[in-house]
């Protein structure tokens, strides 16, 4: 996995400047929509956002600050000993305090006074925190979110070449140390990027290695991979591992959580990513709060959004509180008239139901688009849920038709023209296709009515490895192509 290169814009957070998510929709090439999602309440949202270490760090700071301020030399900073001494209060290294600093006035926890006197002040963004608006607390932490994204790999990298010139534009810097002229590693984005990867793949969440390799890959994309190979390693040895320092801190403000290997946006990030990508014209659709309260087409919709076992789990108690035989037939009628993952997942939802659905699947049996699910599911229903060791009854054996149909459903849902995957179109297609079977599928998928069979073959005619499925495939292609004239 990798991510194409994006235009530069600005991801720094503060009152009066939010992240600007400009252009964000086309820099992602991401879609008019995404899978809905299901959010806490505000009032618990605030509650984990006081829970988060960091913030509580950056409260702290502010405090120590107090109203009558703080003095600073001219670049901004804070002397040796008094940061030292703020460091010890709030508990943090003097390595973790550089990262807490830079949050701080990023966010504006901290701000540096109108008049004459060098000082910083407590910030309007602590001034939220100690609110007992959860709305103002929410507020609090995703302008700091904002500030660990645009800030820490600064933080992290070479300091400006003139150390006194405070106002040095960041996003202007070199993020390596290679020769001028010569290509460079460029972080810029970077760690919107990873969040908005998060947050595409919050069904699942990403392992923290692939994290890892779309990260430096992307930053080395004008680079030939000896280039990446060396300068990776230079920044590694100068300045650690970006990743695991981005990530530590999003997990210190309880941005990000990982388990088994693989790392997931919390509903707090969630949240703030789902409001700003709404603000690009994203469509997030945001579920009612119970599976009770949901449609069927809201069910089918949010699968893409939770892993399998949560959208099993939510599709059990929506089918408990609809009652199964209701259930099961606002399912089996939104797959006939959807496309083939709605479908499939219908079927495995209403499957999951057992004999009390067994009305409806009967019902189902003569429509085209169910009759073959229904058939095989009927089956096995009558064999104690066993699929029949003699093969179905013969009312429930599929006809040619419906085997052509499921099939094409399965292996639709792994035809993609512009990232294709051999390997994945063979496992599919070998689930999918009767061994030795294919020219007769084929041929039964050329003469139905499936509206996606020839797209279908025209993907595994141009991307099979087996070359004589592929032709196979290409020419049952040109014959739909010819009965569709």
């Amino acid at each position: 996995m990798s991510l194409d290169r994006f235009g530069a814009f600005d991801v720094g957070a503060g009152p009066d400047d939010d992240i600007d998510f400009t252009s964000l929709k086309e820099a992602f090439e991401l879609p008019d929509s995404l899978p809905p999602i299901r959010l806490p309440s505000v009032a618990e949202l605030g509650a984990q956002a006081r829970k988060a270490p960091l913030a509580g760090q950056l409260a702290a700071l502010a405090a120590w600050v107090g109203a009558a301020g703080r003095q600073v030399d001219e670049a901004g900073d804070l002397s040796p000993s008094d940061a030292a001494a703020v460091a010890d209060a709030v508990g943090v290294s003097a390595a973790s305090f550089a990262y807490l600093w830079e949050y701080a006035i990023a966010a504006d926890w901290l701000s540096y006074a109108d008049d004459a006197d060098d000082r910083v002040l407590p910030g309007e963004v602590a001034e939220a925190w100690t609110d007992d608006s959860d709305e103002d607390v929410c507020w609090a932490w995703f302008v700091t979110f904002g500030a660990i994204l645009s800030e820490t790999l600064e933080v992290a990298g070479p300091p400006p070449a003139d150390d006194s010139d405070h106002d040095l534009d960041r996003a202007e810097r070199d993020l390596d140390v290679e020769d001028e002229g010569e290509p460079t590693l460029d972080f810029l984005g970077l760690p919107l990027a990873l969040v908005i990867l998060l947050f595409t793949s919050r069904a699942d969440g990403v392992p923290r290695a692939e994290l890892t390799e779309v990260f430096w890959a992307d930053a080395a994309v004008d680079m030939t991979a000896a280039q990446a190979a060396v300068a990776q390693e230079e920044w590694l040895a100068a300045y650690g591992d970006p990743v695991e320092l981005l990530l530590g801190k999003l997990a210190e403000l309880n941005a990000v959580t990982e388990a088994g290997g693989a790392v997931q946006l919390t509903p707090l990030a969630l949240a703030d990513l789902r409001d700003r990508l709404v603000e690009e014209g994203v469509d997030v659709p945001l579920l009612p709060p119970t599976a009770a309260e949901l449609t069927g087409a809201e069910l089918l919709a949010m699968a893409q959004g939770v892993s399998e076992e949560e959208f099993y789990a939510e599709s059990a108690a929506w089918a408990a509180a609809h009652g199964a035989d209701a259930a099961a037939r606002e399912l089996l009628d939104l797959g006939a008239h959807g496309g083939p993952g709605d479908r499939l997942l219908a079927v495995a939802a209403v499957t999951r139901l057992g004999a009390a659905a067994v009305p409806a699947w009967r019902d189902s049996l003569h429509i085209p688009p169910m009759s073959g699910y229904a058939k095989i599911t009927l089956a096995t229903l009558e064999n104690g849920g066993h699929a029949p060791a003699s093969g179905p009854p013969a009312r429930l054996e599929p006809s040619p038709a419906d085997v052509a149909w499921m099939a094409t459903d399965l292996l639709a849902l792994a035809c993609d023209d512009e990232y294709p995957d051999p390997d994945d179109l063979v496992v599919t297609f070998n689930e999918a296709v009767p061994a030795g079977g294919e020219t007769a599928l084929f041929d039964a998928m050329s003469r139905g009515v499936h509206p996606d069979a020839l797209a279908v073959l025209n993907h595994v005619g141009k991307y099979h490895p087996d070359k004589p499925v592929a032709k196979a495939a290409r020419t049952a292609a040109h014959k739909a192509a010819s009965r569709a004239q």
